[in-house]
């Protein structure tokens, strides 16, 4: 059984673990192998910091540490650049190497979403990954979210060409899921 919970301080040696491994990496757009202790203390801060304020307007990222019932930090999940107008925000997880093929992700994003959509009252939950990160993709489907559309060779990495596959789930999506899980 896991649960969210606010990313505190003694995450960080943990949350360095994946962004420093570089199986895990290669499936990110953004490259965190410079994160040092320091910027990984800074997020955790500025989360908090967010975490704190009390007007939906306040803020527009959110980040849980997914942790087990001993409470050691799993991986980090978010919710991103929240619209509050049209009550949408943009989906991410990562999670440690140890937890990878066990459910976890997969119970944590039924976590989010629920919170997401239940709490914060959005409407629409979206995300995007590289095209050819098939297991990901394959994830993202089997939590229920629809395929949207592709942004062919829509960004560069390490001097190739990507694309991204678009997704998204509305809130009456979600409520279908959860009836049928």
């Amino acid at each position: 059984m896991i649960h969210l919970r606010n990313l505190e301080m003694k995450d960080v040696p943990f949350m360095l673990e994946w962004m420093h491994d570089p199986q895990i990496q290669k499936c990110f757009q953004k490259d965190m192998m410079g994160m040092s202790q320091e910027d990984a203390q800074e997020f955790c801060r500025v989360s908090a910091e967010n975490q704190s304020k009390k007007d939906r307007g306040d803020y527009q990222d959110i980040h849980y540490a997914i942790a087990d019932e001993q409470d050691e930090y799993l991986g980090t999940i978010s919710l991103k650049n929240i619209d509050w107008v049209s009550g949408s925000a943009e989906y991410a997880i990562s999670t440690r190497k140890c937890v990878h093929g066990k459910g976890t992700a997969k119970e944590a994003t039924g976590l989010m979403l629920q919170k997401g959509f239940k709490e914060l009252g959005l409407h629409r939950i979206y995300l995007n990954v590289l095209s050819d990160n098939i297991r990901a993709v394959r994830f993202y489907e089997k939590c229920g979210f629809v395929y949207e559309g592709e942004f062919r060779e829509h960004i560069r990495l390490e001097g190739t060409l990507k694309s991204l596959k678009w997704f998204g789930m509305l809130e009456d999506e979600f409520e279908q899921w959860i009836k049928e899980h």
